[in-house]
């Protein structure tokens, strides 16, 4: 079973609003059904590390970027 990445989806809506990139878009770029990237987009599904990978990469951006930040306690 693949690692689950912990994935912030409000940063890829932002990214694709930014560049101009659709949800379809992303999802054919990547190589999932479009479903699948919203599922963890909104949080309804977990995403892997080689999933996250690819997103990231289309944005040009790290995965300490994409990643869910967790308040300091």
């Amino acid at each position: 079973m693949a690692d689950q990445f912990t994935f912030n989806g409000r940063r890829v809506r932002a990214w694709c609003v930014d560049s101009g990139i659709t949800y379809d878009e992303l999802a054919e770029r990547i190589g999932v059904p479009v479903g699948t990237l919203k599922a963890w987009i909104y949080g309804q599904r977990g995403i892997s590390f080689p999933q996250a990978c690819a997103i990231a990469e289309v944005f040009g951006k790290s995965l300490d970027d994409l990643r869910e930040q967790k308040a300091a306690s």
